[in-house]
């Protein structure tokens, strides 16, 4: 096996770093460096994506644009050396990113991506930092990075093994997407727009929401939730216990899927179990709500909210975690420059009750999604598990799969 500086192996380096382009509300997706936080194989899509138009992207981006298989590096900023490789053609990069086209008959663009990610050499990139202002990489200082490569062959396999458990992953993250979207839009038809089971015919009647369903009462948030405060301090924690901090909350998610530990914990923090709702306050706007895979602790910027009763749960989780809700706590916070959500003013929120029989449908149907989400997360947790023990085995040829009979992709092979 030899070593190869990365610039040997690279037909093209596509950096665009400068002023951000004008932005439009849909055109061509602008990649930012924020698309390749996490452990995502590729860079994803999500509910705050920004783009250019036709015009911006034919004519901005001199340099070019990524490609499929193309390795797309953050250079500068909080998450500087996070790589990611593009699964398909699309959009353009924003400043803070490079993307490497690399010549596919020295390297395998896949067994690139995972050398790059492999805890050690990504560790070795955030040491290239020299910034000041903010964490940074000069991209002659990327290209003198050394990489072993074994024959093609062996390449493509390793890339192979390891994209499957990145795949099933992605599998995983997808269905949790999908339940996601079908326990919300069946909230909003039952609870907003009032088509539930048996509808037809229902009488109307006037309340301070405006016309419900005879026989649901308008109530309070705070008649059917409430928030929980059990403070612990840091030297009271056992390290191993799980931790969210506001930045493992992801935006309008309720799943949960990133967590750290109390080991790094150094100021009080609250406690929850499983099952319960997390609301980021602080700037609420950025909809950071989930609901808690585990017992753990949380930051304390974080509300810990529980439904007085378990009928609830359902309810009360796709209540705060709504645009609407979301939106009210944004309009009610406190404050200019840090503005906080006031759980004291969000009790008055208005909720409609549907009658128990209703209620306990949807409280059925809410549980049981929540509950494989979690299924979901944890499968996801044990193959990130397996994926990062193979990793560098597989890459310092410690396992040895020449012989291993594994079937490659066609557009690889």
């Amino acid at each position: 096996m030899n070593n190869f500086k990365l610039a040997e192996l690279l037909e093209k380096i596509i950096d665009n770093r400068g002023k951000t382009p004008p932005l439009v509300e849909t055109g061509f997706e602008l990649i930012e460096s924020s698309s390749l936080v996490g452990d995502r194989k590729y860079p994803y899509y999500n509910s705050i994506s920004k783009y250019v138009t036709s015009h911006i992207f034919n004519t901005w981006f001199r340099s070019g644009h990524p490609q499929k298989n193309d390795i797309l590096i953050a250079t500068v900023g909080a998450n500087i050396g996070s790589v990611a490789i593009m699964g398909e053609n699309r959009g353009c990069i924003a400043q803070n990113l490079v993307a490497l086209r690399v010549k596919i008959n020295l390297i395998d663009p896949h067994y690139l991506f995972y050398f790059l990610f492999w805890d050690r050499t990504n560790k070795l990139l955030k040491n290239l930092d020299i910034g000041a202002a903010q964490p940074s990489i000069k991209v002659p200082h990327l290209l003198e990075i050394e990489i072993p490569l074994p024959k093609i062959g062996i390449q493509i396999k390793i890339g192979t093994i390891l994209s499957a458990y990145d795949d099933l992953i992605e599998c995983n993250t997808r269905r949790i997407r999908i339940l996601e979207e079908m326990a919300q839009a069946i909230f909003r038809e039952w609870f907003v727009h009032f088509r539930f089971p048996g509808h037809e015919g229902m009488r109307m009647v006037e309340s301070e929401l405006g016309l419900v369903p005879e026989e649901w009462e308008v109530r309070k948030l705070g008649d059917i939730a409430e928030e929980v405060r059990r403070n612990v301090e840091p030297n009271n924690l056992d390290s191993n216990i799980p931790y969210f901090g506001l930045e493992h909350i992801p935006r309008k998610s309720i799943a949960l899927s990133d967590w750290g530990f109390a080991k790094n914990v150094q100021s009080t923090k609250h406690k929850f179990f499983k099952g319960e709702i997390l609301f980021g306050k602080i700037r609420p706007y950025f909809h950071k709500v989930g609901v808690a895979p585990v017992d753990g602790v949380c930051s304390s910027d974080a509300i810990v909210i529980r439904p007085k009763k378990s009928e609830y749960f359902g309810l009360v989780l796709f209540c705060v975690s709504s645009e609407d809700f979301v939106n009210h706590a944004t309009q009610t916070s406190q404050g200019t420059k840090m503005p906080r959500a006031n759980w004291n003013v969000l009790v008055n929120y208005p909720v409609v009750i549907p009658p128990k029989l209703l209620l306990d449908e949807f409280n059925n149907i809410a549980s049981d999604m929540v509950d494989l989400i979690i299924t979901k997360i944890f499968q996801n947790t044990n193959l990130r598990c397996t994926r990062d023990l193979l990793l560098p085995k597989l890459i310092s040829g410690w396992i040895d799969v020449s012989e291993l009979d594994i079937r490659i992709p066609e557009a690889e092979a």
